[in-house]
């Protein structure tokens, strides 16, 4: 039996950037998208949410992905210009070639549709694009002719070949091949091209760009054969970051930074739908994809629209995170996760499905969440204040802080929150102050003890009082600075983790000896999260060494069972357990994953 299995992956959101396109990928059977976060390129499946396939081999940032029209490789790009060619159909995704394209980062990818040819083009100080072959990444002709970052390139998917490209000179490109050579250059639109796309039979191609435009070309000759256009004469009133060709050509999908996704005929070259996403900012539509199963959009937020095109609606809305995850906890009645990150936002999810909803309680990172069994949500931010936000939704309560807070515990009501300077403790509705003379990192609570654990490497354990004052009890030393500490839930049991990488569990009832005198340092970096399961025999820890390690209290001296890569290329920030059997385990890679580890 193993010792431990991947259950699920909540994964993160397309990573966004006011101003520039999110290009996404799909597959040739249209069933999944791609896009990238951190260093990671993700492929997600339409018809679920709880799974995905996360490629983590670049060294860099990766900025687009585009599977081949056999579906065998994707080509992948990040912003030092290196293009990664690997195989999608094992998990371990052996790596074909990488390519050093240009000096800057890498916009836009095409295959043709032999999957023998790859076009890349970006930003680069020589040449912003180039065209080699798949088997042996020699050039196959050369993309000059445009004078600026190129942003978009497609292949004519139909003989005679041809790639065209959009630029930040206003120009949209033309070359013939293979070998593939500049023909020609149209100046249509007055601002940046941003994005452009031939259709299926490789008849007519258009462009977009931030004048709000969209052109139709002839396929091989490149010549202006119409224009989409509203009664105000424009496509949309802001940038149109992205156009997408219905799989029949007969329609055009554009994204726009006013915040709608427009549905175009072109045959009659005349407006169908136009479906508004929203009217903050963080509704601007950066990318979109017309698969053969969906139509997909990305707003600046990060989330993915999943829009109906016939009848100009929003069907579906897939939330979550795009930056790193700072806590995680259970909701009381153990159906949902609370996440936080380091934006602002709140993620709740169901377990069994992955549906999610977000919301944004504080403008800046949380750094801890909770959930009271009434229903009420706490959360802490490095805005200073403790918010309470009712089960039924709401605005939430407010409560200042005397200094920045690190860690949150809570226990029925009352509430410990561990900031710098001091350790506030929410009772009776109201916040008291407790002064403390080192800087604590984190805290926990079991009935009326409370430990905080401190930069000093120490950890501090305090009686509570009704009050809400603290009486010191007992400072246990450790040999480096406590980077989390926690309580079991029958109270029996705190353990500390410190930066010395040990894990150290002590026994409350016999004033806080070592529960045994094994030195548990099997992880290679600082332990970042602590949590006990729920029958009090088993520890789970995360770390900045992308592992997870779950230690079993009755068998001290043997090797702990080790989730080794947990999160590739990230740091394990949050660990928790929903029962006896079952991990999740939340990373600065915006993913979390849940982990069946057998006892």
């Amino acid at each position: 039996m193993a010792e431990f299995s991947l259950q699920a992956v909540f994964p993160s959101l397309p990573r966004t950037q006011r101003g520039s396109a999110v290009v996404l990928g799909t597959t040739s059977a249209g069933d999944k998208i791609q896009y990238c976060n951190g260093n990671s390129v993700y492929t997600i499946p339409l018809d679920a949410r709880n799974t995905a396939d996360v490629y983590t081999e670049h060294a860099h940032q990766t900025t687009c992905a585009k599977t081949s029209p056999t579906g065998f490789y994707c080509a992948s790009g990040d912003i030092q210009g290196n293009v990664r060619i690997w195989d999608t159909t094992q998990s371990t995704h052996i790596l074909k070639h990488t390519i050093p394209v240009f000096s800057g980062p890498v916009r836009d990818i095409a295959w043709d549709s032999e999957s023998k040819r790859i076009a890349a083009v970006g930003e680069g100080k020589e040449r912003f694009g180039h065209v080699f072959l798949l088997d042996t990444t020699t050039s196959n002709g050369s993309l000059t002719g445009q004078s600026r970052t190129m942003n978009t390139v497609d292949f004519k998917p139909t003989r005679p070949f041809r790639i065209v490209s959009g630029s930040d000179d206003n120009s949209v490109a033309i070359f013939e091949g293979p070998p593939f050579k500049f023909k020609n250059t149209f100046h249509e639109h007055s601002k940046f091209v941003q994005s452009i796309r031939y259709n299926s039979d490789g008849s007519l191609f258009a462009s977009t760009g931030s004048d709000g435009k969209v052109i139709l070309y002839d396929g091989a000759s490149g010549d202006k054969v119409g224009v989409l256009e509203d009664s105000k004469g424009v496509a949309h009133s802001g940038t149109i970051y992205g156009l997408s060709w219905s799989p029949d050509g007969s329609r055009i999908a554009t994204a726009s930074a006013d915040k709608s996704v427009k549905i175009w005929d072109v045959a009659s070259r005349s407006l169908e739908k136009t479906i508004v996403i929203g009217a903050k900012i963080e509704d601007q539509q950066l990318g979109i994809i017309w698969t053969k199963t969906a139509l997909i959009s990305v707003s600046a937020s990060g989330f993915l629209n999943f829009l109906n095109a016939d009848e100009g609606k929003i069907d579906d809305v897939r939330q979550g995170h795009n930056k790193g995850i700072t806590a995680v906890t259970m909701s009381a009645d153990g159906k949902r996760i609370f996440s936080s990150d380091a934006e602002g936002h709140l993620t709740s999810w169901d377990i069994s499905t992955g549906e999610s909803t977000r919301t944004s309680p504080h403008t800046t990172m949380i750094t801890g969440v909770k959930q009271a069994p009434n229903g009420d949500v706490y959360t802490i931010g490095w805005d200073d204040n403790l918010k309470i936000t009712d089960a039924s939704g709401g605005s939430p309560r407010v409560f200042s802080l005397p200094s920045q807070p690190v860690s949150l515990a809570i226990a029925d009501d009352v509430a410990v929150i561990a900031c710098y300077k001091h350790v506030a403790v929410y009772t009776g509705g109201k916040i008291v102050e407790n002064p403390i003379d080192f800087h604590a990192s984190c805290v926990a609570l079991s009935k009326d003890t409370v430990a905080v654990g401190g930069k000093d490497a120490k950890v501090h354990v305090y009686k509570l009082k009704s009050n809400g004052g603290l009486e010191s009890v007992k400072v246990l030393e450790h040999g480096g600075e406590i980077t989390s500490v926690a309580f079991s839930d029958n109270g029996e049991y705190l353990v500390a983790t410190d930066l010395a990488r040990k894990v150290i569990p002590y026994t409350v009832a016999s004033d806080f000896s070592l529960t045994h005198t094994n030195s548990w340092t099997f992880h290679t970096a600082k332990v970042s999260s602590v949590a006990w399961s729920p029958d009090n025999t088993r520890l789970a820890t995360g770390s900045l060494d992308n592992s997870v390690i779950v230690w079993d209290l009755t068998k001290t001296g043997e090797h702990p069972v080790i989730i080794k890569g947990a999160h590739p290329m990230s740091s394990v920030n949050a660990v928790l357990w929903l029962d006896e059997k079952t991990v999740v385990s939340a990373g600065q890679d915006s993913n979390i994953k849940i982990w069946n580890v057998p006892v």
